[in-house]
């Protein structure tokens, strides 16, 4: 978790080809992280995300996130590298503002991202503010 004097979030990248186990870690954090509350960002290339489907249901199972929602969220249909990469900065952005919510945010990127542009979208300083 964060200091408490620092109000930024600490955010991971899982990246990693198809079938290299990134889904597999989401649902063992899940499992395995009692004492934090962890936001989710899924992305998927395909048009229903499977990834996403499958860490829904692995947080159902797990009895401490049941009853809360808004702790995943899930961007298809294209890659956070690029084409979705303004709506995971502004995914992230969002779950940052609900202040003491989430202790970490896990994003895990499609089988095909590049993980530099993902990266880099936390170090571009387009806002002051923020």
């Amino acid at each position: 978790a964060a200091d408490a004097g620092d109000p930024r979030i600490p955010v991971t990248i899982i990246s990693g080809f198809l079938g290299s186990g990134k889904t597999t870690l989401l649902k063992h954090l899940l499992e395995n992280t009692e004492k934090l509350k962890i936001a989710l960002i899924v992305n998927d290339m395909a048009e229903l995300n499977i990834d996403a489907a499958l860490v829904r249901k692995k947080q159902a199972e797990v009895s401490r996130m049941e009853g809360e929602d808004g702790k995943m969220v899930e961007l298809d249909n294209g890659c956070i590298c690029c084409s979705l990469r303004p709506n995971m900065v502004k995914e992230v952005k969002r779950l940052c503002a609900k202040k003491g919510r989430f202790d970490y945010i896990v994003v895990e990127s499609s089988g095909i991202c590049e993980p530099m542009p993902i990266a880099e979208a936390f170090t571009d300083d387009d806002d002051d503010d923020d």
